[in-house]
């Protein structure tokens, strides 16, 4: 096929996907509690054990995360916890889903590049990505009175546009196994366990053992989700964010080039043993 009908395809598997998510609607009523009220629930538990606005918690806080807005800290995590979560059970899972239906094999004798298939149904994950992030934002504010700077919004953005190749990269990397293993939600459970613990999503960096902040630094949520509270909590403009942004833009290359060559060898494996038409 041509360029244009490769592109042709990767909309198609877009909107296919989007139209999905448009006939279940009630599917976003489970993102109110995820993003705004069980993030509540640890905000609250943690006011409480450190004796309200006890000074000294506040400082032991402020040492490890750079800020004393624990609030809006546990919320961007838990912002990115949702991404994550959508991009692993979304586009992630998109081939497994493919698959149960009967259609994964019909796919794939279309001629159509094989990174639309793999690389097309991330699109879904946006709206659910958008709509985490509005409940998070309105929580803060209507809950504990946190807005963000207007100055804020602009590294915001970039950081976002950086960060959605990257998590589509990680999502990708994971759908490959459905090729080769069938069912892998117990590995998505795994990895996505292991990003929250490992990046910086419910507590600082800083606090875990010096093996764990090396692994951290080769995961790029841990560069998203710092970069996303250096602009919100602290003010940092976007020249002192480029070195993260950078890194993070590395391993997205890295990550997709590994989901790219694993896609490829799983699936000649896959037709070698007919893995395509099981479920």
């Amino acid at each position: 096929m041509t360029v244009a009908g490769d592109v042709r395809a990767f909309l198609a598997a877009a909107r296919k996907e989007l139209q999905i998510i448009r006939r279940y609607p009630l599917n976003y009523v489970g993102g109110l509690f995820w993003g705004a009220l069980l993030p509540a629930v640890y905000v609250l538990m943690g006011q409480a054990y450190s004796g309200g606005s006890d000074p000294r918690a506040m400082r032991a806080f402020a040492e490890r995360a750079g800020t004393t807005e624990f609030a809006g800290f546990v919320f961007i995590g838990y912002a990115m916890y949702m991404w994550l979560s959508s991009v692993l059970w979304g586009p992630g899972t998109s081939l497994r889903r493919e698959q149960i239906q009967g259609s994964l094999e019909a796919t794939m004798l279309t001629p159509v590049s094989r990174l639309i298939l793999l690389f097309g149904p991330g699109m879904s994950a946006i709206p659910s990505m958008l709509f985490t992030f509005v409940v998070t934002f309105v929580t803060l504010w209507i809950m504990f009175g946190f807005v963000p700077p207007l100055g804020s919004l602009f590294p915001v953005v970039i950081i976002v546009l950086v960060a959605v190749p990257a998590m589509y990269a990680i999502g990708t990397l994971f759908a490959a196994g459905v090729l080769r293993y069938g069912e892998i939600g117990p590995v998505v459970q795994i990895v996505r366990g292991t990003f929250v613990l490992a990046c910086g999503i419910t507590f600082p960096v800083a606090m875990l053992p010096a093996w764990a902040q090396t692994g951290a630094a080769v995961l790029p949520p841990t560069y998203i989700v710092s970069d996303i509270r250096a602009a919100i909590l602290q003010s940092v403009a976007l020249p002192g964010l480029v070195g993260d942004l950078a890194v993070t833009i590395g391993l997205t290359a890295l990550i997709a080039a590994l989901a790219i060559l694993l896609f490829g060898y799983l699936e000649r494996s896959a037709r070698r043993s007919g893995m395509l038409g099981r479920y």
